[in-house]
């Protein structure tokens, strides 16, 4: 599943309750042999789906970053315990068709040491 919030939504929170309601009744209604993934946009409220990462039909819960900075959404990553960043926007953020491979591969390299300590939360 991959219900995004608009991250620039005038009630982002209020939609992430309402989301959060909606998933925890769709999640309980699942069998057992139905297991997912949830891919949710980082929550203005930290542990906001921390739920989720325990509940039994969830395999793992990975986070959006929405479009926000690289290092908004790793700060807001590092406060959510048990998500882990699915970030493609962020990912590629800083990197340019015209760097060197040299440069290119340092950039890469850090956004992805950035990222994979947000997800160690």
């Amino acid at each position: 599943m991959e219900p995004e919030v608009d991250i620039h939504s005038p009630d982002k929170a209020g939609a992430e309750d309402q989301l959060r309601t909606a998933i925890r009744e769709e999640l309980d209604g699942l069998g057992e042999d139905q297991p997912v993934i949830l891919k949710l946009t980082l929550p203005e409220r930290d542990d906001h789906y921390r739920e989720f990462v325990d509940h039994p039909r969830v395999v793992r819960v990975l986070a959006l970053s929405g479009g926000y900075s690289r290092a908004d959404a790793n700060t807001r990553l590092d406060r959510n315990h048990g998500m882990i960043a699915s970030f493609s926007r962020a990912l590629t953020e800083g990197l340019a068709a015209d760097q060197t491979d040299a440069q290119f591969t340092a950039a890469l390299d850090a956004a992805i040491a950035s990222i994979v300590a947000a997800s160690r939360t």
